[in-house]
């Protein structure tokens, strides 16, 4: 299988300490939990530094700084549990956020084609006297000619990446705001790890979305799948992996750093914060940040342990307990449709929209298959019913059996999100590789996962 283009560093992502990570919320505007949890987090900054300021004044009493502080005893205070890390927080779509929309003009997460990010111009000036990380910073002409998310994903990717590099025909590199005759993505964005925090209104439970062919991102997801089941069962934490293994192929946010990560909890209402959701977000954002410290806490002490004359009392690395949990490598995973329209990660069973309204649609969900997501769905199966009542079954056109993802998401509604149902297949996916793995039939022969091309057979 063509496994796309080699990597143009010699070092393993494994072997790269991380250290700057961006948790992103708001990327859409009504998605209150992602906002709540990186305001959270801010809190938790602020409390740690107080509480560093009061050590610093108190070192030669005897006053405990500790019971000064009114944090819920089993709540995690990042700063203090993962110091090897630089985490800040990113407000992705603060205009959309205080009107509570999912965006103002256009979604926010399909904006960050090199296409689209080369059509915006910025004024690096104005960036620097704003607060880029909470506010909308670009007020002249040029964003008031152009539709705000574009304006915006251009102001986050100066922030976080840049995501492109380019060369003129003098081999000058430069931003991804420029013109040029050639580009590839940038090697070395401001940001490591980009977290986007997001809710749907499925039940989907917690899932993490990652692209395929990021061996780093891959074994994240196993340990925050690890971490994550212990805590809400088998069924309370799922992968869900893109087929996109170029950060240049994706339009979304997280594709601004080096590498994404992207939390989706639900089912939760638009505009609505529930203090469970709220938690299993946080577990899925500490195992990842635990992840990532404890793996830097190995490279950074690789050459103490590699001095030591016994280490057989030495506790087990990260990768380690992944081995223990995965012993075959395999992690289960669902395989997203490829995508058809433009713009789009994964492809969706669309639905047709009402003449006059773009963002209605033309047919509803079966109630046989609301709440359903990764059930599998069989050819001739309900799937849709119109006006008058008719049943519409599902037609077989991804496949005889498929698993359905964001069943009747609230955000699939608008045109510029992409209509539709997500379509999924069972995978698996080797953790030290990020790529998915190829299944053998009974004789030994190779055999892939295909999913077939979307048709608009619902239209």
């Amino acid at each position: 299988k063509d496994r796309g283009p080699e990597r143009s560093s010699d070092v393993s992502p494994f072997d790269r300490v991380i250290t700057k990570v961006a948790v992103v919320g708001g990327t859409h505007g009504n998605e209150y939990t992602g906002v709540w949890c990186i305001k959270a987090i801010e809190h938790q900054r602020q409390q740690h530094q107080r509480q560093q300021q009061q050590q610093n004044a108190s070192d030669d009493s005897n006053i405990n700084t500790n019971n000064n502080n009114n944090t819920a005893e089993n709540k995690i205070n990042i700063f203090e549990k993962f110091p090897t890390l630089d985490v800040q927080t990113l407000l992705a779509n603060p205009r959309a956020y205080m009107e509570n929309k999912r965006f103002v003009d256009t979604d926010l997460n399909r904006e960050f084609s090199e296409e689209k990010l080369r059509r915006v111009t910025i004024d690096e000036t104005v960036m620097e006297e704003c607060d880029v990380r909470n506010e909308f910073c670009s007020d002249g002409d040029v964003a008031s000619s152009l539709a705000v998310e574009a304006v915006r994903a251009r102001e986050i990717d100066s922030l976080l990446g840049p995501k492109f590099r380019t060369e003129d025909a003098e081999g000058n590199a430069s931003s991804s705001s420029s013109s040029s005759s050639s580009s590839s993505s940038c090697e070395n964005p401001a940001t490591d790890v980009v977290i986007d925090l997001h809710t749907t209104t499925t039940n989907m439970g917690i899932s993490i979305i990652i692209p395929e062919g990021d061996p780093l991102m891959a074994a994240a997801a196993a340990y925050v799948m690890r971490k994550c089941r212990e805590r809400y069962g088998e069924d309370g934490v799922r992968c869900c992996m893109h087929a996109l293994p170029r950060r240049e192929d994706r339009s979304n946010l997280s594709s601004c750093g080096r590498h994404g990560f992207t939390i989706e909890v639900g089912p939760t209402p638009q505009g609505v914060i529930r203090h469970d959701v709220v938690e299993k977000t946080d577990a899925a954002i500490h195992a990842l940040l635990e992840f990532l410290h404890l793996r830097n806490l190995e490279l950074r002490n690789a050459d103490d342990d590699a001095d030591a004359d016994d280490d057989a009392d030495a506790s087990p690395s990260v990768l380690d307990r992944l081995e223990e949990t995965y012993p075959s490598g395999a992690v289960p995973c669902y395989r997203s449709a490829p995508a058809v329209r433009p713009g789009e990660l994964s492809g969706k069973i669309s639905w047709p929209n009402d003449p006059a309204n773009p963002n209605f649609p033309a047919l509803v969900v079966h109630e046989s298959v609301q709440d359903r997501d990764f059930e599998p769905l069989r050819a001739g199966d309900p799937l849709f019913v119109t006006l008058d009542g008719t049943v519409v079954p599902y037609d077989g056109s991804h496949g005889e059996e498929v698993h359905l993802i964001f069943v009747n998401e609230g955000g699939y509604y608008y045109e510029s999100s992409g209509t539709g149902i997500g379509v999924a297949v069972k995978s698996r996916f080797d953790w030290q590789t990020g790529w998915f793995l190829v299944e053998s039939d009974d004789e030994g022969g190779a055999i892939e996962e295909v999913i077939l091309e979307e048709k608009d057979s619902y239209e």
